[in-house]
């Protein structure tokens, strides 16, 4: 009796739409190519490194700021290095699909950049605080 218990439970569980299955964290290998891009970024269960010509993101752990990987178009995530790396540009990144294997994947030296993103006169400044790295990247995984 108890065994036919644990079956049920365990089919219930795996047949609910809110499964542990629909919970998984994003994680995902990217490749980019070009002088500024060129280098890989690694998105784990945990920790997120990127390491390109110009920055060196050792693995950090993160906070999710934004999901929307639920949408059909423009999926993106962004993340918040909780403690970057002494020669990590980036405090926040920002990945974006764009097709199947082509992400769009920028990097943000803080907050107040991130959060700005979309302003104009933010996003055409010189100055360089405000400058974002946009990198073209494929997704190996």
């Amino acid at each position: 009796m108890q065994m036919s218990r644990a079956f049920a439970l365990i089919a219930l569980v795996l047949a609910s739409p809110g499964s542990a299955l629909a919970d998984a964290p994003f994680t995902g290998k990217f490749s980019g190519t070009g002088r500024a891009c060129s280098g890989g970024l690694y998105v784990r269960t945990k920790t997120i490194e990127w390491n390109s010509s110009f920055s060196i993101c050792k693995p950090a752990r993160y906070e999710v700021l934004d999901n929307e990987l639920d949408k059909e178009e423009g999926e993106r995530i962004a993340f918040r290095l909780q403690s970057p790396s002494r020669h990590c540009l980036y405090k926040v990144v920002e990945v974006q699909r764009l097709s199947t294997y082509s992400w769009d994947v920028r990097g943000y030296q803080s907050m107040e950049s991130y959060r700005n993103r979309a302003l104009p006169d933010w996003a055409n400044s010189p100055l360089e605080e405000r400058l974002i790295m946009s990198c073209p990247m494929t997704r190996l995984d």
